[in-house]
């Protein structure tokens, strides 16, 4: 069986644009649109279902979306034709295979995207005649893997089994500023890629939290992705949630959360069809018709190396990280903010997403404003990462329960920690400024912040990330 993820070559050449911002009074219009940019992105689909491979598309109808008012979503053809985006319908209920079946494929219209399995050389063969002049086959066998906790650089790593007394943010990060003016996130989707969340925790069981676990085989008719009660079996989903978003210690505890499971625990690693898997759940979630004028932010510690793993082809390699970014440029054109981690092996470091200019790059300090040596570092083409630093030494947060329901909270240090910190800070902006864009919230905390004493070794971008 071979695995690839199938984009159109439009939309990994082309670049971000931005949207339609305000009506010709001024007014600013900021409906979320997911009308596809690339419309023959469900092409992909068609020829792979006229072809035998299996739809493992759950069964029911796509949320509806709220078009911008002025008339149906199109793009422009030869001669300035309009041509209507046509909603490609949801196939019907998922039954068993038969064995006979070419393959199976998911289609992903929010990020454009059909993931596909060719159970036969012969199947991928007539997919690559149909479709390879106008799609990339991108190979779903490059590991994406996540920084990960490191040691606390000033102790051991520290167990509590209550929360602290109060939150240990500083006056100077300007989160008990923001939490005493009732600025504590309301009205703000913060989405979270990760190991998942356990959602009894008392620092999330007071809220409902949208869950979405990625199985292995994500467009599998037989592993379905599927909507369940938020489960953790590692505690770094918990503990990033917890930063962001917890009660008793989060940035920003008012937040309404959306957590896809996409990196498994046993081997911290996820790929390229499981990110998109759960990016697609996000924007659905963030597209629905209670939601579509809503801010939101995403955060991801999760990436690619900078340079090829051994065993993966460069050209292979280089696809993988273009649809990435592609679907990193959805985000942005979705008016969500995408905020990612840096990584954890110092300087001359960095990989991707962090790479990418249209994600905001996080490094990690100490409370003491002190870089973390650990904080990944470098410059990418012209691109100096990271873009903004976040707390990410010894920084206690919620992580798990025992079976006994006995909760546990944690000190973990790690870009994976300083992401979801600044996520909370971007969820206050646009907490009080909900018409702000993505890119705009993004320059905001760029243009407002501490400034770092210079590091010989490490690059800090603007400085500390804070709320003012």
């Amino acid at each position: 069986m071979k695995s690839y993820l199938l984009v159109p070559k439009e939309s990994i050449e082309t670049q971000a644009r931005v949207g339609v911002r305000g009506t010709t009074r001024g007014e600013r219009q900021l409906q979320r649109s997911t009308a596809l940019r690339f419309v023959g992105a469900e092409r992909a689909a068609e020829a792979l279902q006229q072809l035998g491979l299996r739809s493992a598309t759950l069964p029911g109808a796509r949320p509806s979306v709220s078009e911008p008012s002025g008339g149906k979503r199109g793009r422009r053809g030869k001669g300035g034709r309009v041509v209507r985006v046509a909603a490609t319908p949801i196939p019907g209920p998922v039954s068993e295979m038969t064995g006979t079946e070419a393959g199976s494929y998911r289609y992903m219209p929010l990020i454009g995207a059909t993931m596909a399995h060719f159970y036969s050389d012969k199947a991928e063969r007539s997919a690559r005649g149909e479709l390879s002049r106008d799609f990339e086959f991108i190979p779903d066998v490059v590991p994406l893997s996540f920084p990960g906790p490191v040691a606390g650089e000033t102790g051991p790593r520290n167990r509590g089994m209550a929360s602290l007394a109060e939150r240990e943010w500083p006056a100077e990060c300007g989160v008990p500023l923001a939490h005493a003016q009732g600025i504590r996130g309301a009205g703000v989707m913060l989405g979270i890629l990760d190991t998942g969340i356990d959602a009894d925790h008392p620092e999330h069981a007071s809220k409902v939290v949208q869950f979405r676990y990625v199985s292995l085989f994500p467009n599998s008719p037989h592993t379905p992705a599927r909507d369940v009660r938020g489960f953790d079996p590692d505690g770094h989903g918990t503990h990033v949630a917890g930063i962001a978003a917890g009660v008793h210690h989060g940035v920003a505890p008012e937040v309404d959360l959306y957590v896809a499971s996409v990196i498994e625990s046993e081997t911290i690693r996820t790929s390229l069809g499981r990110v998109a898997a759960g990016m697609e759940w996000l924007l659905h979630q963030f597209s629905r018709p209670e939601n579509a004028m809503r801010p939101a932010v995403v955060n991801m510690s999760l990436g690619f190396p900078v340079q090829c793993p051994t065993g993966i082809g460069e050209a292979d390699y280089r696809l993988n990280l273009r649809a990435l970014q592609t679907m990193i440029r959805r985000l942005l054109d979705s008016n969500v903010l995408p905020v990612v981690a840096a990584g954890n092996s110092g300087p001359n470091t960095v990989g991707y997403p962090a790479g990418f200019p249209e994600a905001l790059a996080i490094g990690a300090v100490d409370f003491d404003r002190k870089v973390a040596s650990f904080s990944a570092s470098g410059v990418v083409g012209k691109r100096s990462v990271p873009d903004v630093m976040g707390y990410g030494v010894n920084i206690y947060s919620s992580t798990e329960r025992r079976c006994n329901n006995q909760a546990f909270y944690e000190r973990m240090s790690g870009t994976s920690m300083a992401a979801p910190y600044v996520a909370g800070i971007a969820a206050l902006y646009r907490c009080r400024a909900p018409d702000l864009t993505a890119l705009e919230v993004k320059d905001l905390i760029m243009s407002n912040t501490v400034k770092l004493k210079r590091s010989p070794g490490h690059r800090t971008g603007k400085g500390l990330a804070v709320y003012r």
